[in-house]
């Protein structure tokens, strides 16, 4: 039997041996572990001699890895045995499909960031997914779910939210004057003060008009009482007009609300985090996502560590929504980070959680550790603003990485609005 390891040995000065589960026949042996660094739960998964090269390369085989819900973590020696980090999973899915001699399964390589190169397993360190199966593993994606249903309980990185449907307009008839026939179609917002207009233009020509008859009429009677008519009626119709346009401007003005009368743009918490080409990628740190708005700058929310700013390859952007108290309009949000310069990401209004449907709003990168401020388009947002969201595009690179030789990623303090 081989030789199992310790309890509390540290593997790789992170991973820390917190349990025994299994050891086979052959002397393959799967452990339960702490990732020290992120505080989340692993599995760790040690070969027997004869049995290292079936787990390299079995770990390479990524398809069969998404179908049972494992995602590889690290991979390296612990003496002469090798040992593989996984997400935490039951240990007979992680001994059938890393321990399992298969038939016919085409390698996808995860590229060096885990595996190195053909050479030694602790070569330089860069992502890579292989594109050329997306189309088959696309069409595997309901055997997919069935088999991570009975793997593990699936975590849930974000909700769908049905937007409310909009009230059809009232159609209504009215005559146009100068097409002289009748049109369909929404009522214009400031027809009525059309009106208002046109009446106390007509007034106003009415008096005019008056006043010019009666001002000759009077040379042949007595041209003072008529111009003492004439500025009585003068100043009555002016009386008439300005109370008239100040009785119809009312309603215009109150039709609209400025921004003043609007709710303070505020963060309601349950952020949600979403990738779409890779769903399940960093749902370990999902429980940390309320960290970003609990108005504490010593708690945080951290990704994974990457090789590159592009996050290694594994996918080409991700993002996280904010739900606000009430709907509004956001004229600024500030990011708080940690050791991170450059990256870059976009700012979305939306009705819900999701991109589909989202206004873009603004955009930043990561000039310096601590808070970046990007304005936002406020005319766009017409107080409907219920959700916003941060797409994150590229990773900046940090000073103090996450792991060693992985200096790309997010390290997020606090996100707030105004």
């Amino acid at each position: 039997m081989t030789e199992q390891i310790p309890l509390n040995t540290l593997l790789g000065d992170r991973y820390k041996v917190t349990g025994h589960v299994l050891e086979t026949s052959h002397g393959d042996t799967v452990l339960d572990g702490v990732d020290q660094v992120l505080g989340r739960k692993i599995s760790i998964v040690l070969a027997a001699a004869d049995h290292t090269r079936l787990l390299v390369s079995n770990a390479r085989k990524s398809a069969l890895l998404s179908r049972a819900s494992v995602q590889v973590l690290d991979l390296g020696n612990q003496g002469d045995r090798t040992y593989l980090i996984t997400s935490h999973t039951r240990p007979d899915t992680l001994l059938g499909v890393l321990l399992t001699e298969g038939e016919g399964n085409e390698a996808e390589a995860f590229g060096e960031e885990i595996f190195g190169d053909t050479g030694p397993m602790l070569a330089p360190n860069s992502y890579q997914v292989a594109k050329d199966r997306a189309a088959k593993e696309e069409a595997a994606a309901p055997a997919a779910t069935a088999a991570a249903a009975l793997a593990t309980p699936s975590i849930s990185a974000t909700r769908s939210f049905e937007a409310p449907a909009e009230a059809e307009p009232e159609e209504f008839e009215d005559y146009d004057l100068e097409e002289e026939g009748y049109y369909e179609g929404e009522e214009p917002a400031n027809r009525q003060g059309g009106i208002w207009v046109v009446g106390i233009a007509a007034v106003l020509l009415l008096a005019i008009g008056a006043g010019i008859a009666y001002s000759s009429l009077g040379k042949m009677v007595d041209s003072e009482a008529s111009r003492q008519a004439l500025g009585s009626s003068s100043a009555s119709a002016s009386a008439s007009a300005s109370a008239s346009v100040s009785a119809s401007a009312q309603p215009t003005a109150s039709a609209s609300p400025s921004s003043s009368q609007l709710p303070a743009a505020r963060l309601a918490g349950s952020v949600t985090r979403t990738v779409p080409s890779a769903p399940s990628l960093m749902a370990e740190s999902d429980s940390f996502l309320s960290h970003l708005t609990d108005g504490n700058e010593a708690t945080s929310w951290v990704s994974l560590a990457f090789g590159s700013a592009n996050f290694g390859g594994l996918t080409d952007s991700f993002y996280l929504s904010f739900p606000l108290e009430d709907a509004t309009t956001v004229k600024s949000v500030t990011i708080d980070q940690l050791s991170g310069v450059g990256g870059a990401f976009t700012v979305y209004a939306s009705d819900s959680s999701s991109l589909t449907g989202a206004q873009k709003v603004g955009s930043g990168s990561f000039t310096a550790s601590g808070a970046t401020t990007v304005d936002l388009d406020q005319e766009v947002q017409k107080g409907e603003t219920e959700y916003l969201l941060i797409q994150f595009t590229s990773a900046p690179q940090l000073s103090q990485p996450i792991v060693a030789g992985y200096p790309f990623g997010l390290r997020l303090t606090e996100v707030s609005v105004k």
